[in-house]
């Protein structure tokens, strides 16, 4: 035992037994029925009594057995969530928008973090499936069961998607493609630069291969040669490709980072070569939540929408739950494009960035 570890001469008594709907009834002097109907929340049933059954809940702690709630209405009042990293801002603004969107409706997120594999995406399909959730929103790592388990409840693929669920579920998605064509025009037309690179995540994740997709468009129809650094699963490995490649370039040039932490890590190169932003480098980048970066400079950035991917996945939840079998669905949003400091398009002393907002499209 070590020197500073006190043991208390009292032993805990131990958890007591949960109270059951008849310990309500006795100590609150009704029916077992009666305690049913105010649970319910069922009519006929006076004030001075509801108030009696409560106060009994209450004093002894009373919790609602999810089973028997399962077996009388079909359903858990459970959702599952599935998103790869809730380190990351863009998936924690997912989530916290879901949750504050359920709340209201006393349904209740189960979340799994996937940490891009699928694997651990597998496991969380198998838990949630036993747990008898009511449906799931799933931002796709690539588990082989999911398009089996779309068959067997109402899912929303959300964000990105996978071959395997692609016409077989309903996706709220983004136009990641046009937003990167937009930037990354904007610095071969605006600015007028004949280098561009980009630094990219993994191609394997359907938003970041269309945003590379975008960015190879204007790349070709300008007839510019591409410089890319891509494939990284880190923010410091990503630094570490992006100083490779930014030393092969001549300034001024142009930088595409394909997320927070993609623009983190060409930050961190242009910092380490002694270049400045926006005279040497103009930097564009994409951002999930569209709060001021680290840097203290307001990137210019095509800005996800959050709040309404949200709406959306949960609106696409609760039509497939009511018609299992209608057409599946894919709503495409646009993503708002913010002009700011990175690029040269606002002063550093200038605030708020210039938005432009996008439209969004219904398949």
């Amino acid at each position: 035992m070590s020197g500073d570890e006190v043991v208390s001469p009292r032993a805990p008594r131990g958890f007591p037994r949960a109270a059951r709907l008849v310990d309500i009834a006795e100590a609150a002097g009704v029916s077992i029925k009666t305690v049913s109907r105010v649970l319910n929340g069922e009519p006929y049933v006076t004030d001075a009594m509801r108030e009696r059954v409560l106060g009994a809940v209450d004093d002894l702690g009373y919790t609602t057995d999810n089973r028997a709630r399962l077996l009388r209405t079909s359903k858990s009042g459970y959702l599952g969530l599935i998103v790869p990293d809730i380190r990351n801002g863009f998936f924690a603004g997912l989530t916290h928008n879901i949750e504050k969107r359920l709340s209201s409706s006393g349904q209740t997120i189960l979340l799994g973090i996937s940490d891009e594999s699928p694997e651990k995406e597998e496991r969380y399909l198998r838990l949630f499936r036993q747990q008898r959730v009511d449906g799931l929103i799933v931002l796709p790592a690539g588990a082989p069961s999911l398009a089996d388990v779309s068959r067997r409840l109402p899912i929303v693929v959300l964000d990105r998607t996978v071959e395997s669920i692609r016409s077989r579920a309903d996706h709220v998605l983004v136009n990641n493609r046009e937003a990167a064509r937009v930037l990354t025009r904007h610095l071969v037309e605006h600015h007028r630069l004949r280098q561009v690179a980009m630094v990219t995540g993994e191609a394997a994740i359907s938003s970041v291969h269309e945003r590379q997709l975008g960015y190879a468009d204007v790349l070709a129809e300008a007839g510019l040669q591409p410089f890319e650094s891509s494939g990284h699963t880190s923010q410091g490995e990503a630094a570490a490709g992006a100083l490779q490649l930014f030393r092969t370039m001549e300034p001024p040039f142009g930088v595409l980072a394909t997320g927070n932490r993609m623009f983190s890590a060409a930050m961190t190169a242009i910092t380490r070569l002694g270049l400045r932003v926006p005279r040497d480098v103009a930097i564009v980048t994409f951002d999930g939540v569209g709060d001021p970066d680290l840097t203290g400079m307001t990137p210019t950035r095509a800005t996800l929408p959050v709040p309404t991917m949200a709406a959306r996945a949960l609106q696409l939840l609760t039509e497939r739950s009511n018609d299992p079998a209608r057409p599946f669905r894919e709503i495409l949003l646009d993503c708002d494009i913010e002009y700011g400091v990175t690029c040269g398009c606002v002063e550093a002393d200038q605030t708020p960035p210039l938005k432009v907002a996008r439209r969004t499209a219904d398949r």
